[in-house]
């Protein structure tokens, strides 16, 4: 039987963290980490132990160190987290943790929010992180595979993540009490991610510690003998906690800091193939015979919706509306549609010229034309140009992304839509939001376009 590599952790840092002491074999004075994961997996909650651990506290005088004001308080479905945020933390020996909190994605909000979240992750990279030591992505340990919405949260980070941070991305499994009850199947996860070294269990004290003060504080009558259990289950889970972050710290001790620079490259290049397959989808639709649409996208792609102006303006990409809301919006250029009630052309979250939400608003350097119904007809070489540069956005996609296919992504996203589509029909939810569910679906189901976008460069 051939050996098994085992991970050379260094067991130093196990016993330094209990004094809030970091060991760095490579001299290393700061590190910077992307907290990212599904919401509901306990993200927040790390951050909070972290921190109490670097500042060499035991559960007698934990706190919680996360920003109050970002936090939701709303549904556990809900991603409890507003918007990424920087936070930085000092070691008792001077060494820096320099930690981003994400908004979990796979948001029952809907597809739009999780949108939002990433929009709000590339903006704090984009502003605060020039490199970064390691990505952690969370999962929860008690499930025994990846179920519709851990998927389609791995398929998005992916996403955004490019080739050259495969050995940065580690896989913390929460909720793990003992690594007897991890079941977890290994071939759920996407090749990239699975590796020797780069997974760990934890089971986070902090939430006991939580529980513990909660029953406390309640007026509970707890036996004497019964409170001393709790204690200790408490100091045991911190004690196997301090374990778990000394290997993490070890292993990021050996990586090598990466660029941030591609993330951005990636996430607006996947900006401009939404845009794209929104321009070839508004052609799209205007066509009468659904049988018949991708046939006539591909025939008369190239006379485009879109026409490139001087400066920005704030578009409305909802389906079916082609709204010039506002023609040089004086707002600065932003990637976020929260920022965009700012625009005159709203009113409070609704657009005074279109009437739809600011999240189906954007803004782009391009207007909406106005055509004629009657199709222009154009030479065979232009019909193909639209799904063309589509195909070849694509493509360069795919060649930096650690997903390998835009297509990809937008399939694990109708799958996330149909399950929490099904859920609505089961739990008879009112007939309006399923509707709403149901055109957000079709509307996700036509952005596969883009399979056939890159089908046709090989043609």
């Amino acid at each position: 039987m051939e050996d098994i590599q085992k991970p050379d952790f260094n067991q130093s840092n196990t016993e330094s963290l209990s004094q809030g002491v970091i060991q760095s074999k490579s001299q290393r004075t700061e590190y910077t980490i992307l907290l990212v994961g599904e919401t509901g997996t306990g993200k927040t909650s790390l951050l909070s132990l972290i921190a109490n651990i670097l500042a060499g506290r035991t559960p007698i005088d934990y706190s919680l160190c996360h920003d109050n004001d970002n936090e939701a308080g709303s549904s556990a479905k809900h991603s409890q987290t507003h918007s990424a945020k920087l936070y930085e933390f000092e070691s008792r020996n001077g060494i820096k943790v320099r930690i981003l909190d994400t908004p979990g994605l796979a948001d029952t909000r809907g597809i739009q929010q999780d949108e939002l979240h990433k929009a709000s992750i590339a903006k704090a990279i984009q502003n605060n992180i020039a490199t970064i030591n390691g990505v952690i992505i969370l999962a929860n340990g008690t499930l025994p595979r990846l179920g519709a919405a851990t998927d389609y949260a791995l398929s998005t980070l992916s996403g955004i993540f490019p080739h050259s941070l495969v050995h940065n991305i580690g896989l913390l499994f929460t909720n793990v009490s003992s690594p007897l009850s991890w079941n977890f199947d290994q071939n759920s996860l996407p090749d990239a991610l699975r590796n020797n070294d780069n997974q760990f269990l934890i089971d986070n004290p902090l939430a006991m510690w939580k529980r513990l003060r909660e029953l406390n504080g309640n007026g509970h009558s707890i036996p004497r003998n019964i409170l001393v259990q709790m204690e200790d289950t408490v100091m045991d889970g911190h004690r196997k906690a301090l374990n778990v972050l000394g290997q993490l710290f070890d292993w990021l001790d050996r990586l090598e800091p990466q660029p941030t620079q591609d993330i951005m490259i990636l996430y607006q290049q996947s900006q401009a193939i939404d845009q794209r397959i929104s321009d070839a989808l508004a052609r799209t639709s205007q066509l009468t015979d659904k049988k018949k649409r991708l046939k006539e996208l591909i025939e008369l792609a190239k006379g485009s919706l879109f026409s490139p102006t001087p400066s920005h303006n704030t578009l409305c990409s909802h389906p079916d509306c082609y709204s010039n809301c506002h023609i040089s919006c004086g707002l600065e250029f932003t990637l976020a549609p929260a920022a965009l009630r700012g625009c005159l052309a709203m009113s409070g979250e609704t657009c005074k010229q279109c009437g739809h939400s600011y999240l189906d608003h954007r803004h782009y350097n391009v207007e909406w034309q106005q055509e004629d119904d009657v199709q222009k007809s154009v030479d065979t070489l232009a019909r193909r140009n639209c799904l063309a540069e589509v195909g070849e956005l694509t493509q360069s996609y795919a060649k930096l992304s650690l997903s390998g296919s835009f297509a990809g992504q937008i399939k694990k996203s109708v799958r996330l839509i149909e399950v929490n589509l099904e859920a609505m029909r089961h739990n008879k939810a009112d007939l309006k939001s399923i509707e709403k569910v149901e055109k957000s679906l079709e509307h996700m189901k036509d952005k596969l376009i883009v399979e056939t976008a890159a089908g046709n460069l090989w043609e």
